[in-house]
Order: C-alpha cells, then sequence, then structure tokens
C-alpha cells in the first residue's frame, strides 16, 4: 500500500505545540515524527509524542458507547449504540433540568486537548443549555495574571531571541520536560560563551544543561526578586533612561517594599547565601541582554500571581524589554490571532449562571446545593486523578444519583465511574485550529485518518447533544471544519501578513511580532 504523508500538531498541554509528520497507510497512521519544516520545534520531538502512532492504535482505545452494569467505580459496561446514548443522556438531563433547573448539570474539562475549537466545543452547548460553568483554574491562570499586571497586552519576546541573550535564566522551568525546544536558543547563547542559570526549589532534569543551579525554599521566589531589585538599585545597577521613560511605580518601590528586602533577610526567606544574592544581582546587572524564562510552577503558590508579576519587573529596571534578546518570556498570547468569542459563544447564556470552580470538585459534588449537582458531563480531563482533594471527588463521583457521562479514548479513573462512556477521537481523527503559548506559531490540521471504531470528536458529540436537546441554533449544525473556517475570514490584526495559502495546506506558519514592540508597551 502507498505511504501517504500528513501533517498534525501535537494536541498535548505543553508550550511548544510540535508540528508533525503522520505517515499513513490504509487508513492507519503507522510512525508520527517531527516537521522539520516547522519554523520553531524544527522536527523534534520529546518522549510524549514519540511513538503517538501506538497511542493512537491502542488496543485499550474505548471504541463504542458504554453503558454501566456494575457498581460505580466497578468499571462493569456493556455497549450501546451511539443513538441509545444520545437519547439516554438527553432524557436525562431533560428531567433533571425540569426536576432541579439547568444548573444542576455541571461540565468539567481542561487540556485534554489544545485545539481551539475540540478543546472549547462545549462552551456553546453548556452556554445554551444554562449549566453551570467551570472556573478553569487548576493551571496557570496567576501567572497570566501577574504578567498582565506589569506588561499588560504587551507580547513576549520570540523565543529564539535568547541565543542573543548573555545571561539566560530560567526561573521555575524544568525545560528539559516542558519546553524542549526553546532549549535550541539556549544552547546557541551558551555555546557563544553566556552563562545559564536555573533557580528551582529542587535539581531537576534541566540542572544537566546549566551552568548553576539555584535551589530555593517554595514560595520564596517573590523575596528572591525583591531582594535582588534592592541590590540593583542601592548599587546603581539599573537603566534610569528606561525607568524614567516606560516604568511607572519605580519610586513607591523603591521607598516602600524594597528596604524590607535586604541580602540578609532575604537570604533567611530563600535559603541562598548573602553572597550568592550579590553575585547574582550584580551579573544581572551588569549583563548586556538578560532574559529570563519563568515556568507555571512558581505560579502554584498562594502568592503566586504577586511572585510573577515580581519577577516580570526585574527587567524593567535593567532595560531589558527595549533590547533584543532580553526581557522576560512567561507566556506567548496568540490568542487574539482569531476571534475566539465566536467559539465561545458566550451570547447563548439565557442568563448568568453560577460558575463553579474545577479545583473545588469534591465540594461541588458532595455539598453544592440551590441545586445540587445532579449531573457531571466529562471531556478532555480525568478529575479523579487530578482534582484536588481526590478523597472528597471520588465520594462525589461515587454517587448513585450523580448521573456522570465521560467522553475520553481511554477506560481512565473517572471513566470508571460514569454511567454513560463516549468513546473520544484522538487529534489525529479530527479537524482542529492550533496556536501554542510557547512560540508564535498557528496550524490548521484535518483528520489524517478516519475515527478508529465508533469514536467521535467532542465537536460532533456536542452537535448530537444539541440535536437531542432541542437546540434549533445554525451554529449547532456545523461542522468543526465550518467553524474553522469561519474563524479565518474574519481578519485579524495579528495574522495580517501570514502565508494564508501554507495555512490552508497545514503547514505552520509564524505571526509577526509588531515591529515596534520594544518601544511601544500596552500596557
Amino acid at each position: 500500500m502507498p505511504i501517504k504523508m500528513r501533517r498534525s500538531v501535537c494536541p498535548y498541554d505543553c508550550p511548544d505545540a510540535c508540528g508533525l509528520l503522520v505517515e499513513v497507510v490504509d487508513g492507519k497512521a503507522v510512525k508520527v515524527s517531527g516537521d522539520p519544516e516547522h519554523p520553531f520545534t524544527r522536527g523534534s520531538l520529546c518522549a510524549k509524542m514519540n511513538h503517538y502512532e501506538k497511542t493512537v492504535h491502542s488496543p485499550l482505545r474505548l471504541t463504542r458507547p458504554l453503558v454501566r452494569t456494575g457498581g460505580k467505580g466497578s468499571g462493569a459496561f456493556q455497549p450501546i449504540s451511539w443513538d441509545e446514548a444520545i437519547q439516554a443522556i438527553g432524557e436525562r438531563w431533560k428531567r433533571i433540568i425540569h426536576e432541579y433547573g439547568a444548573e444542576a448539570i455541571l461540565p468539567y474539562s481542561f487540556a485534554g486537548t489544545m485545539g481551539l475549537v475540540q478543546r472549547n466545543s462545549g462552551h456553546p452547548f453548556f452556554h445554551r443549555l444554562g449549566a453551570s460553568r467551570l472556573d478553569r483554574t487548576i493551571c496557570s491562570p496567576a501567572k497570566d495574571v501577574g504578567w498582565r499586571a506589569v506588561m499588560g497586552n504587551t507580547p513576549a519576546p520570540h523565543p529564539d531571541e535568547v541565543a542573543e541573550s548573555d545571561l539566560v535564566i530560567l526561573w521555575g522551568i524544568n525545560a528539559v520536560a516542558t519546553n524542549l525546544h526553546f532549549l535550541h536558543g539556549v544552547k546557541k547563547a551558551r555555546e557563544k560563551g553566556s552563562p545559564v542559570w536555573l533557580v528551582d526549589t529542587y535539581e531537576t532534569l534541566t540542572s544537566s544543561v546549566v551552568d548553576r543551579t539555584f535551589i530555593v525554599r517554595p514560595g520564596s521566589d517573590g523575596a528572591l526578586a525583591l531582594g535582588l531589585m534592592h541590590l540593583l538599585v542601592q548599587e546603581g545597577w539599573i537603566d534610569r533612561r528606561f525607568i524614567e521613560s516606560h516604568v511607572q511605580g519605580f519610586e513607591a518601590l523603591k521607598e516602600k517594599v524594597l528596604p524590607d528586602f535586604p541580602p540578609e533577610r532575604v537570604s533567611e526567606l530563600t535559603g541562598l547565601s548573602v553572597e550568592t544574592i550579590r553575585m547574582m544581582a550584580k551579573s544581572y546587572g551588569a549583563a548586556r541582554r538578560p532574559f529570563i524564562r519563568v515556568g507555571s510552577g512558581l505560579s502554584r503558590y498562594g502568592n503566586g500571581a504577586m511572585t510573577i508579576r515580581t519577577i516580570v519587573c526585574l527587567p524593567a529596571l535593567v532595560g531589558a524589554y527595549g533590547k533584543e534578546g532580553a526581557g522576560c518570556l512567561a507566556s506567548v498570547n496568540t490568542m487574539g490571532a482569531f476571534a475566539m468569542d465566536e467559539v465561545l459563544r458566550e451570547d447563548f447564556l439565557p442568563r448568568k449562571t453560577r460558575i463553579v470552580n474545577m479545583n473545588q470538585l469534591g465540594h461541588a459534588l458532595n455539598d453544592l446545593q440551590d441545586p445540587p449537582v445532579q449531573s457531571l458531563y466529562v471531556y478532555c480531563s480525568n478529575p479523579a486523578a487530578v482534582a484536588p482533594d481526590q478523597n472528597q471527588v471520588l465520594r462525589g463521583l461515587a454517587r448513585e444519583d450523580l448521573f456522570t457521562v465521560v467522553h475520553e479514548r481511554f477506560m481512565t479513573d473517572t471513566a470508571r465511574y460514569a454511567d454513560i462512556v463516549l468513546p473520544s477521537t484522538s487529534s489525529l481523527e479530527h479537524s482542529d485550529l492550533y496556536r501554542a503559548y510557547g512560540h508564535y506559531c498557528i496550524q490548521r490540521v484535518r483528520a489524517v485518518i478516519p475515527p478508529v471504531g465508533e469514536s467521535r470528536s467532542n465537536w460532533e458529540v456536542f452537535s448530537l447533544l444539541a440535536e437531542a436537546m432541542g437546540f434549533s441554533e445554525p451554529f449547532f449544525r456545523q461542522s468543526a471544519d465550518d467553524l474553522i473556517d469561519h474563524l479565518l475570514s474574519i481578519p485579524s490584526p495579528m495574522r495580517e501578513g501570514v502565508d494564508r495559502e501554507a495555512l490552508a495546506l497545514g503547514k505552520a506558519v509564524e505571526i509577526r511580532l509588531p515591529p515596534d514592540r520594544r518601544a511601544r508597551f500596552q500596557t
């Protein structure tokens, strides 16, 4: 049989969104490799995506809808048809809505796929239904808040710029495991003689590719940043011209905050020696192009947003934001490339509905009232394994009166508690539109193989459920490709100048950064 080469994208929750080449033989993916033409990932893949074809065609894949036949958590199911499954869900939800109201239904999802359409396809459906809304805060919203507090909508530096840096600081990020392709630029900087540091709470794989690792106490990163600022200001290692032109609040920071963070106190807070803190500040102040790459881990403390905010201030003191190869990269925000309101459809909300924080799922399932949660619909997530307060979550999932539906590729811990399990497609079996949060590429992909078994995509399932619930809006009758076409037809300044033909062919194309981004800051 002839081999067909198709392009796709890694769907996992990772900054890199790697470009893929998929070898297809007789409708099956036989090999997945990196796309050498991808502008950022350049053909290399990490261990999570190597041999992805084995995951796609795993004998453990769910291939038919299932209905529970045993106790919750027992994993006892029997196959049913799609028609039977959708009818059962629709009928149960209508009864729940009649007795308790639509807010008794709670969706639960996160980043099982990073595609903009498939990941978010439940939003318009549950908005239209009037269900409870989920506040998806389990990962790094504090990081985004910290960045915006200082930089607003200013774009982060291009990740490849790190190659031009003369001091690289990897702060709270295990890049070897979670941001592999960023290290290409770090390696180039190191080969030129630029020192590379890692600041973390323990030694990681990344410690082996840096010059020095600084181990700090958990939650003390913000104190370290303030201690460095204290010395930078005290010793005059700052860019006064940049501060006068672009920085607000410097005098208040200098007079009201920094005096409380001398090296001696910062040493007690962080566990680093006074000499080490002084050396770090002096090196940072002397660098012409210092580049900080901030990870997400240090935003997951109670002081996470303020920690990120504080670190993001450091480059401003030395004028690094005005230079190529310098500044701070937290996350790349290319969401503005697409009119996401056309996907999320908050205009479908009949009224304001309650919001449930995903980190409080255990409380929601066991204690929430007016109305109590009577149905849980899970997709793109496995809350039995990832949600906090696991014992409470499992107790809630075990409720016999809780009608749980799980749309999944495999029999996960959560799926074992479901009343109905629906088989989901993999990323190679459906269309989607991708952006990254670690680089500036966007990419459109189409299915490269047919669905495995009877699996269906998120978009298809929500279309079926919309029909079962009697929704008449044309939005729910379009295909995923229809919606992607619509998104690409809406002009966006961020997509100006991109190669539309290459994008249509499934190639990764790079968004152009504003030419004045180092002189005009969108704060």
